[in-house]
């Protein structure tokens, strides 16, 4: 996987010096600097949508901003202290549902403007002890967890390729289901303290890089965020970045404009591989299941797992099986989340384990378009330890792989699974 470059821009954002930039990862603010949301020809303009960089809207998560058309809608008693480095920012209680119901209308301003994704900032609210004294239970970082992954779903399953990136709370990617929720993410002051003005303990370094790691080895891209300044530190934030497989973005302490001091030569803006890619020849038919609950035979488990009801749906090298609850019809809603679109060749038919029936087409769906979405056909691919998806009538399979798997398909499916072996 190749590494990433970021750009992190909240104030003074330009659209036209957005574009430009040479930069993979464009996060912006979403409202420029007189409160007023970038249209969908701006975002377009600064990479929103397939081709260009990834352009991700801003959004807060673990702090309300009393600047916001949003701050008037949020229960007093779920403002906590105000941030000391921030003026007119203030802790705020995550876990309710005000909250997430504010961040689920930011989520829709930035789908229905066209941006590729959503970056969550102040993630790591949950380490404060404010957070901890008044997260239900005292699980603070479980209530993020909870937060991200809710508010992962329900983008995904409005457009599939849209993205969640994340600002640190690395200590969450321990979860494996929180793992899978996301699909990048920034980390500021790994290597420096929060001006540059000095180097961070090794130990605290590599406490962070550690965390990181399990992002990086399921596929994540990560992009370090500094702010330092002088050849000689930006170099040395480069040389360790690269040395541990990231990106990196030297930043201004105001994040305002677009910063060119840690631009490399010959660095140049990368396709986001948004655009979907062509796949030929067609899969071939899979099997029915029927009302067999038993894996389909001759794969490398054919006995079925005991003392679970309902049915199961699908199962890759004995490793991971869904059960649809009931009899009910299951639909494949957003199963392409964590990975590009799959420029391979179909799986012959010994790697095809289980199919996914069509269900009937439900007013106002979208069954039948040439975009991932529910209703589409579910295969496994034995030589990947991949599923994947088919569109109705398209010539694309779109891979969902790795050890997120499992978590991938009960957060996108709402459906249980169960591994094996």
């Amino acid at each position: 996987m190749s590494m990433k470059t970021g750009l992190y821009v909240l104030q003074g954002v330009d659209p036209a010096q957005v574009a430009a930039a040479p930069f993979d990862v464009k996060v912006v603010e979403i409202y420029d600097d007189n409160g007023r949301l970038f249209g969908s020809e701006q975002v377009r303009q600064m990479g929103g949508g397939p081709g260009g960089a990834l352009l991700l809207g801003y959004f807060s998560i673990g702090e309300a901003e009393n600047y916001r058309s949003y701050w008037s809608t949020i229960p007093k008693s779920a403002i906590g202290p105000v941030d000391p480095n921030w003026p007119g920012n203030y802790e705020v209680k995550y876990w309710t549902d005000e909250w997430k119901s504010v961040a689920k209308t930011e989520i829709d301003k930035m789908l229905a403007a066209g941006y590729d994704g959503a970056y969550f900032d102040v993630v790591d609210e949950f380490q404060l002890p404010w957070a901890e004294r008044n997260a239900p239970g005292g699980d603070a970082a479980g209530a993020m967890k909870i937060l991200i992954q809710d508010l992962s779903a329900y983008a995904k399953a409005k457009v599939p390729t849209f993205k969640i990136w994340v600002n640190g709370g690395e200590e969450l990617l321990t979860d494996r289901r929180y793992l899978a929720s996301i699909d990048g993410l920034f980390k500021e002051n790994l290597f420096y303290d929060s001006d540059g003005s000095a180097r961070r303990s090794t130990a605290a370094t590599r406490t962070s890089l550690d965390y990181l790691k399990l992002a990086q080895t399921a596929g994540k891209d990560v992009i370090a965020i500094e702010y330092v300044s002088g050849a000689a530190a930006i170099a040395d934030v480069q040389a360790k970045a690269d040395a541990a497989g990231m990106g990196s973005y030297i930043a201004r302490l105001d994040l305002k404009g677009v910063s060119l001091d840690g631009v490399r030569p010959g660095q140049v803006m990368h396709d986001d591989g948004l655009a979907q890619q062509p796949l030929a020849p067609s899969a071939p038919p899979a099997t029915d299941p029927g009302a067999d609950p038993n894996p389909v035979d001759g794969t490398s488990d054919d006995k079925p797992l005991a003392g679970i009801g309902g049915r199961f749906i699908a199962v890759l090298n004995g490793r991971a099986i869904l059960r649809r609850s009931g009899g009910d019809a299951v639909t494949a809603a957003g199963i392409v989340g964590s990975g590009p679109p799959a420029n391979q060749a179909a799986p012959d038919p010994a790697a095809v384990l289980l199919s996914v029936p069509e269900p009937p087409v439900p007013d106002g769906s979208s069954t039948g378009s040439t975009a991932p979405d529910a209703g589409d056909r579910i295969i496994g691919d034995a030589r990947t330890d991949g599923l994947l998806a088919q569109p109705d009538g398209a010539a694309l399979i779109r891979a969902l792989q790795g050890a997120g798997m499992e978590a991938d398909l009960t957060l996108l499916t709402g459906e249980d699974v169960f591994g094996m072996g």
